[in-house]
C-alpha cells in the first residue's frame, strides 16, 4: 500500500453490496455516476457506473455497470481499505491512438460545422 491513504466507495443497490471500489495508489480517481438518459425514439436509460482511473498505470478499472429501475435505492459509503478487484480494466490508450481519435473527431466536426466556418 502507498504511504498515503487511498479512498473509495462501497456501493449498494437496494441493500445488496455491489462492490468496494478503490485504487491503492497515491494518484487515482474513483467515480460513482448515476445516469438518467431520455432521447427521442429510443428507450429511456437509467444506469449506475462505478469506475475510475489509475494515474500511475494509465488504466481504467470498472467495478459496476448496472441498469436501474424506479424505486431503486443507492447507498454509497466512503471507505479506505479492502477494495474489490475490478470486474474489468481498460488499458491506457497509446499516444498514437489518442491522436488518431482526436483527428477523426476533428474531421467529423469540421464536416458538421462547415457552413459556420466559411
Amino acid at each position: 500500500m502507498s504511504s498515503m491513504s487511498s479512498y473509495g466507495f462501497e456501493v449498494q443497490v437496494n441493500g445488496e453490496k455491489l462492490c468496494k471500489a478503490g485504487i491503492d495508489t497515491d494518484r487515482h480517481v474513483v467515480t460513482c455516476i448515476l445516469d438518467a438518459l431520455r432521447r427521442p425514439n429510443k428507450p429511456d436509460e437509467r444506469c449506475l457506473t462505478v469506475s475510475g482511473f489509475n494515474s500511475v498505470t494509465g488504466e481504467y478499472p470498472e467495478w459496476v455497470r448496472k441498469e436501474l429501475k424506479d424505486g431503486d435505492t443507492i447507498t454509497i459509503k466512503v471507505i479506505s481499505q479492502d477494495f474489490d478487484v475490478p470486474k474489468s480494466i481498460r488499458p491506457t490508450i497509446s499516444k498514437e491512438k489518442m491522436l488518431d481519435n482526436k483527428l477523426q473527431y476533428y474531421y467529423k466536426l469540421r464536416e458538421e460545422l462547415k457552413q459556420h466556418l466559411e
